[in-house]
């Protein structure tokens, strides 16, 4: 059995629009500062927390900011502006790898359960996965928790698994856990970042994820 786990903001869906009017709206409404969209979003992928505390500095009141971004995400969600939109083929991939009777389907994302969760749903992608890793699971990435929590879980052997993400946080993750990580590289961080960080390769679109996969493209 092949346990392939995914990360899912950059990598499967793309948030950008998202994220970034989060940002806008949590900082406007507790008077500081926004930060600029390339600060905000090259920090996707880590937990919220370390986001927050690293993009409003010291003294910031990262609780209540963390408290007024769950308020606001399922607002914006309803909104087709801002909704996560998948990138082209992905629905389709995580199908075709859900019918395979000897594969597994993970995530590991810096969302909170109660946030990836809802969304997971309305794409009608929660069945595909049998192991969920979320921010109030274990540490944030790079901190190899999810994706040991994930081989525990599943009774797989680190050498049977593989993480795909998009950004290094996802890569380093996978290396401090002794699997695989495999970049792609439509998300928040370049192929180069992505090599440099540990990944074995770097994809460059959903056709060739997977065709890594299957052995054709979509």
């Amino acid at each position: 059995m092949r346990l392939i786990i995914f990360d899912f903001d950059g990598t499967l869906v793309d948030s950008r629009k998202l994220i970034w009017e989060l940002h806008r709206l949590v900082f406007d409404e507790f008077g500081l500062p926004c930060p600029s969209r390339e600060q905000s979003l090259a920090l996707i992928g880590i937990s919220l927390e370390k986001v927050l505390a690293q993009l409003a500095g010291p003294g910031a009141p990262v609780e209540q900011m963390t408290a007024a971004y769950g308020r606001l995400l399922p607002q914006l969600r309803e909104d087709p502006a801002f909704a996560d939109a998948p990138f082209d083929g992905a629905a389709e991939m995580l199908a075709a790898l859900a019918a395979r009777p000897d594969v597994l389907l993970g995530i590991a994302t810096g969302h909170v359960s109660q946030a990836i969760e809802p969304v997971l749903q309305a794409l009608g992608w929660r069945d595909h996965f049998s192991n969920l890793q979320s921010a109030d699971r274990a540490p944030s990435k790079p901190h190899p928790g999810m994706l040991l929590q994930a081989l525990r879980e599943t009774g797989t052997r680190a050498e049977d698994a593989v993480m795909i993400g998009d950004t290094a946080f996802d890569t380093e993750m996978a290396r401090a856990a002794g699997i695989e990580g495999i970049g792609v590289s439509w998300g928040y961080h370049g192929r180069e970042r992505l090599l440099s960080a540990g990944a074995s390769r770097v994809l460059g679109d959903m056709g060739e994820l997977r065709e890594h996969f299957f052995g054709r493209r979509l």
